[in-house]
């Protein structure tokens, strides 16, 4: 440093003078020893006389050759007094009686005193990891104060702890980094927008906040007004005895009351290998504490790297931890036997995910309770913290982030949610994996939007095809489709698609009367409901096949969240046989190209499209009218439609209609051009229109549309819907026959009309 060579160099030109003059010239100014050389940090606090407990402490617990050497470092020194409040308060009169009888809280006390590397006052209040000394006012301006953890000489020695090393029991030698100390000054409060005083004493009720220019370190006040400049650095005078802080792991694993949650946190607990240098230094291969993906709470560094200085120096987690009584009680009111969860332990390992989950704030900055109040703070999932505050038990500021301690809690967002019934009852355990497995359930937990869900139940899923399953596996639980090779783990579209198709957004309920079509939130996907029933489009196209007998309306059943709607809509069970899904197929073009059947209501105009050339029959395609990436909307006049009216029909002179309901006849090449030009007046397209939902009373598919032939096709929508040519008069009704509800397929939708457009 400089002022140690500074120093070096004018102990060097004394020496040498010495040889060449007896005169004494110490006294001349110009040599004089350089007035802030007052001696390194041991020297300076020896000198001052006030701080005796300290320097024993230092001297008994072997951190005396670092203080008073030339170890570059920061040391925050607490005087007599404060180490006397501090012995009592711990049951010791004295130092040595302290260290007699435990060496190692002293010792880790002593060195959490003790920073490594110089802080001047600016880095102490204001730390710039990235930019360092050259910070511009403008860099310090970014993130002020947030930068506030440093590095001290703390730490607790290595220990051998068991548990699974990739899928094996083992006992492996656990490391513990040195404990960071938090160092808040206002820069901090103010980049925060938040009072500092007040959030500072919330956490630490017995310290003073002096504020102004001034910072605290963890429980104790700075009581200098700059820094003091030693040999080997700064130091700087506090108001208290620092105590250590602990990891929020270590913490919560000091107090009972946390033991279930802890317990439930450690069903995730694994071992990491430490960073190579570290085993290096060491001698053997270390290992640290982690959780899989969830927080790293159990670490003292949120990363190994001791150079990575930006993200060590800022991380910290926070969490908002149920007691016993409090997981005692939601529990009870949460969970029932009939659910089949009769137990804490009885508890699917993925609901024991979220549970935890939620129990974490997001972001890695330290949340204090104005931030809370203010409506700031949301979970790791992205759901709302409510918490009054006022109302924690246990205010614990923790070396790696804080703790909000409760004795009392409410249903995590995502529990009382509409995917609520997911996590309360054990039959629906299967759907749980498929939400989890969509990574749509954040979204479905919105209070920012109200939903209806339906909740297919276990049996419902071995019951489809294919069927599905949950899987116990060594790295945890997955869903399975049973595929053409065997199960396999189901991916996310899969589950996408069907979480989709169970969801619908901005709708209160699903109606007990009448009839009802609500979009889902599968692309041009619909749940119908008639009579307080309800299917789904592709259940109801099972009514276009002649041979269906059965109803595809099935009975549904709402869901409550202990008698009442969950917070952000309702949620319902329903009756099928199997779990509700999307059409797979392009069915539509298909089925109106072959179309060879009398028995189906579609079957002449299928006949006609033939007839016309439109349909390549072979192939069961529509050439000129469907195209990939097309959606057609097809208004199909009834069989009895086309019957009465097949005169008015251009270039049908040559086409009659037989007894047993067979088109015959064949028309003419300009008849054909003619049938085909007038039968695109039936098809609209996407291509050629903006189509945001399919045509069925209350939609909004209402106005004029361009059919495929170029003409106008004016659609009526309201309690009843009615299509014509936007030239004519006649206006044509969609038949009631199937209730105005539409057959949709994955390429398109038609609906019957009672006559035919002219």
């Amino acid at each position: 440093m400089m002022r140690k060579s500074t120093l070096t160099l004018v102990c060097g030109l004394l020496m040498a003078t010495a040889f060449v003059s007896c005169q004494d010239i110490t006294d001349d100014d110009h040599y004089a020893p350089p007035s802030w050389l007052k001696g390194n940090a041991w020297e300076v606090l020896q000198k001052d006389g006030n701080y005796n407990s300290f320097l024993k402490a230092i001297e008994l617990t072997g951190y005396k050759p670092i203080v008073n050497g030339q170890s570059i470092m920061t040391v925050l020194a607490a005087s007599d007094n404060a180490w006397k409040s501090f012995l009592q308060q711990e049951g010791y009169s004295s130092v040595d009686e302290m260290y007699a009888q435990d060496p190692d809280l002293l010792k880790k006390t002593v060195a959490y005193h003790l920073m490594y590397y110089a802080y001047d006052w600016d880095k102490m209040i204001n730390f710039r990891p990235t930019e360092g000394d050259g910070a511009t006012a403008e860099d310090k301006a970014v993130n002020a104060g947030m930068y506030y953890k440093h590095r001290t000489h703390s730490s607790d020695d290595m220990e051998q702890m068991s548990g699974k090393l990739n899928g094996r029991d083992t006992t492996v030698t656990i490391y513990h980094y040195e404990r960071f100390l938090p160092v808040l000054s206002n820069k901090f409060f103010d980049t925060k927008g938040i009072d500092a005083a007040n959030n500072y004493q919330y956490f630490f009720p017995e310290s003073q906040w002096n504020g102004g220019s001034k910072f605290n370190a963890a429980n104790a006040n700075v009581t200098d007004a700059s820094a003091n400049v030693t040999d080997n650095g700064y130091l700087y005078h506090v108001d208290q005895v620092i105590r250590p802080l602990e990891t929020i792991y270590k913490t919560l694993q000091q107090n009972p009351n946390y033991s279930d949650f802890l317990s439930l946190y450690d069903t995730y607990k694994e071992f990491t290998e430490a960073a190579s240098e570290t085993s290096e230094k060491v001698g053997k291969k270390v290992y640290t504490l982690t959780h899989g993906t969830l927080p790293n709470i159990a670490c003292e560094w949120p990363v190994s790297d001791y150079r990575k200085m930006a993200e060590l120096s800022s991380t910290a987690y926070n969490i908002f931890a149920p007691s016993n009584q409090a997981i005692a009680q939601f529990f009870q009111n949460y969970w029932t036997k009939e659910g089949g969860y009769e137990k804490l332990d009885d508890l699917d390992p993925l609901i024991m995910q979220y549970f935890i989950m939620q129990s974490f704030a997001a972001g890695k900055s330290p949340v204090f309770p104005e931030e809370i109040s203010k409506g700031q703070v949301e979970t790791t999932y992205g759901t709302p913290i409510t918490i009054n505050p006022d109302d924690v038990d246990d205010r614990l500021f923790c070396e790696n982030g804080v703790v909000y301690g409760m004795n009392d809690m409410e249903a995590p967002a995502i529990f009382s949610s509409v995917v609520g019934p997911a996590f309360n009852d054990s039959i629906y355990q299967y759907y749980l994996y498929t939400l989890d497995k969509s990574e749509l359930m954040l979204s479905l937990a919105s209070n920012k939007a109200e939903f209806v869900t339906l909740m297919p139940t276990n049996k419902q899923y071995r019951q489809s095809n294919p069927s599905m399953r949950v899987n116990k596996t060594i790295l945890g639980n997955v869903l399975e489709v049973n595929g053409e090779d065997g199960f396999a783990e189901m991916g996310t579209s899969m589950a996408r698609d069907i979480v989709n198709l169970h969801v619908a957004a901005n709708i209160s309920e699903l109606k007990s009367e009448g009839t009802q079509v609500i979009p889902t939130n599968a692309t041009f996907s619909y749940w119908y409901i008639k009579d307080g029933k309800i299917t789904t489009n592709t259940l109801f196209n099972n009514l276009l096949t002649p041979t269906y007998t059965d109803d595809p309306f099935v009975e549904f059943h709402e869901i409550q969240n202990n008698g009442k709607s969950w917070s952000n809509g309702r949620s319902y069970s329903y009756d099928s046989e199997e779990v509700f899904t999307t059409a797979e197929s392009t069915e539509l073009e298909r089925l109106l190209a072959i179309g060879n059947d009398v028995n189906y209501p579609y079957y002449l105009f299928s006949q006609l499209l033939q007839k016309s050339g439109l349909a390549d029959t072979k192939n069961g395609m529509l050439p000129s009218l469907a195209s990939a990436g097309n959606r057609l909307i097809v208004f199909v006049p009834t069989n009895d439609a086309i019957r009465n009216n097949l005169s008015k029909i251009p270039g049908t002179a040559k086409l009659s209609i037989a007894s047993n309901g067979t088109l015959s006849g064949t028309p003419t090449t300009a008849q054909k051009s003619e049938l085909a030009n007038y039968l695109r007046n039936y098809f609209i397209s996407s291509l050629m229109n903006t189509i945001t939902s399919y045509p069925y009373p209350g939609s909004d598919f209402n106005g004029t549309f361009l059919a495929m032939n170029g003409n106008n096709v004016e659609i009526e929508n309201g309690n009843s819907l009615k299509v014509k040519l936007e030239t004519s008069d006649n206006q044509v009704s969609v038949s009631n026959q199937f209730y105005c509800l539409p057959f949709v397929f994955s390429d398109g939708c038609m609906q019957f009309i009672d006559g035919i457009l002219e």
